[in-house]
């Protein structure tokens, strides 16, 4: 079983090399459709990269798992698309409240895999 951190957008330094999961918004899928620009929970603007192509559309909410690279980018392993149903209700802001609060327990609030 693997283990993810969940994370902002501005922790990515901070878990450089580690197994993370991050929610956000997709602001741009690029034509090759393996590189995404997700908005985070703190409304930070990263880039996730993917060796296969992600099917995703600009405006939905994705959560990414994958490793944190020299770059501040996202390596992706998976992506968990969620439905509009599912999201429309969710409330961002309240969210990103949570992943700063998993911080001070790191251990008790990973992603098991």
């Amino acid at each position: 079983m693997s283990h993810h951190y969940r994370i902002n957008g501005s922790m990515l330094q901070q878990f450089s090399g580690k197994p993370v999961s991050i929610i956000g918004t997709v602001s741009k899928v690029h034509p090759t459709g393996n590189v995404i620009d997700l908005e985070t929970s703190d409304k930070q603007h990263i880039v996730v990269r993917s060796t296969e192509r992600v099917a995703v559309d600009a405006g939905s909410i994705i959560e990414v798992l994958g490793n944190v690279d020299n770059r501040n980018q996202i390596i992706c392993d998976s992506v968990i698309t969620f439905e509009p149903e599912q999201t429309a209700n969710f409330d961002m802001d309240m969210y990103n409240q949570a992943v700063l609060l998993f911080q001070h327990y790191p251990q008790d609030y990973l992603v098991n895999l």
